[in-house]
């Protein structure tokens, strides 16, 4: 099989960009809410600029041998716009740990002030990509209960 699917994900929440880019970046925010249920994030730690590395790993709470460690780089950097990071992924068996992949996140500004979370990711083969996008999407509900247990502090920003 070749990968050659890029997935798209989108989700509107009501806090600023500049809430929802910290909440992705921040490594303390992100290891919060990442992974999808049943997962946590036990390690996580970011050089939020133009070039930095960042670094996660998600660990299945039942098996914490099954872990799923992202290494990137950030290709494009643009707070509160706007991030891109070429990775390499492994652990996950459907994904090949030594084929590049790239995910950009934008925050695009919406009417009575929401923000739009686009996810563009890849490349996927075909038949795991309609997966990696249910993940997305309980990955972003996760995000959405992270800002509602923080809503005091995420309203600030």
């Amino acid at each position: 099989m070749v990968a050659d699917v890029m997935i798209i994900v989108e989700r509107v929440f009501t806090q600023s960009r500049e809430v929802l880019f910290d909440a992705w970046t921040i490594p303390e925010q992100m290891s919060q809410w990442r992974g999808s249920p049943g997962t946590h994030v036990e390690d996580a730690h970011a050089e939020l600029t133009l070039g930095g590395r960042q670094y996660h790993v998600k660990v299945l709470d039942d098996d914490p041998n099954n872990r799923v460690i992202t290494e990137s780089i950030f290709t494009e950097f643009f707070r509160p716009d706007v991030f891109v990071e070429q990775q390499l992924i492994s652990g996950d068996p459907e994904i090949d740990p030594t084929t590049p992949m790239e995910q950009r996140v934008e925050f695009v500004a919406t009417g009575r002030g929401g923000t739009l979370v686009r996810i563009i990711q890849g490349p996927y083969e075909a038949r795991i990509a309609d997966w990696h996008c249910r993940g997305w999407e309980r990955e972003l509900n996760r995000l959405d209960e992270y800002l509602a247990r923080n809503e005091t502090n995420t309203r600030k920003a």
